[in-house]
Order: structure tokens, then sequence, then C-alpha cells
């Protein structure tokens, strides 16, 4: 396993992460975006699952960012095989 192996399986996970949609997919299992401010009794803010709703927000903005890294890579895969 290389270094450009890991690279690629990062990238994978994060096109996977970034594909989620929030209201058909998210918010039917209480992982959506909605659920960050609307629980002022339950746990706190530096809870895991609060921590994985704000890494799912996030992701969301790489949209623009991945498909560049995507092209590269498969332009790479073309020269190189």
């Amino acid at each position: 396993m290389t270094l450009w192996t890991l690279l690629q399986g990062a990238l994978l996970v994060a096109n996977g992460l970034a594909i989620l949609n929030n209201e058909r997919f998210l918010e039917k299992y209480g992982w959506g975006f909605s659920n960050l401010g609307n629980n002022p009794m339950g746990p706190s803010p530096n809870a895991l699952k609060y921590q994985i709703i704000g890494m799912l927000h996030a992701a969301a903005y790489l949209r623009v960012p991945l498909i560049v890294l995507n092209t590269l890579v498969v332009f790479v895969k073309l020269l190189f095989g």
C-alpha cells in the first residue's frame, strides 16, 4: 500500500461524505443539521455525535475542491495507469 493509494482512499471517503443529503438521509436518522441547536438539555456540543454532524456539515462545502481533486486523479490515472 502506497501513499498514493491512501490518498485515493481518503478522497473516496470525502466523496462519500459530501454526497450525503441532509433532508433525505441525515434528518431521517437524527443526524441532520437541525439537531445541532435544538437540544438545550441534551449532551454538550463537544459530544461525539455533534462533532460528527459538524464534520458532515463541513464536508458539504468541500464539493468544489473535490471536483478539482477528482479530475486531477482521473488525469493521473489516465496518464500513468
